[in-house]
């Protein structure tokens, strides 16, 4: 079975948890080994699990808040 991106995203949860049926299994490997798309943005899946499960907290840089609420109003500011 040929797999699109959106059938792929259906069951990506289950594939990161390694909890799928050795046939869908391999449709999704093999559209994974096809679609850059879709190996990014699972591989950005499991990036973010791992950084979330780290627990780890760090300080952020002086200024950086402002930075970055200044920034997203210009870009939303630019979108409409």
């Amino acid at each position: 079975m040929v797999l699109s991106c959106h059938d792929l995203w259906r069951h990506v949860s289950n594939y990161i948890d390694g909890d799928l049926d050795p046939r869908i299994l391999e449709d999704i490997e093999s559209h994974l080994a096809q679609c850059r798309h879709c190996a990014a943005l699972v591989d950005s899946t499991r990036n973010i699990i791992v950084l979330v499960a780290d627990k780890r907290v760090f300080a952020l840089p002086v200024g950086f808040s402002e930075r970055l609420q200044a920034r997203l109003m210009r870009e939303i500011g630019s979108s409409r």
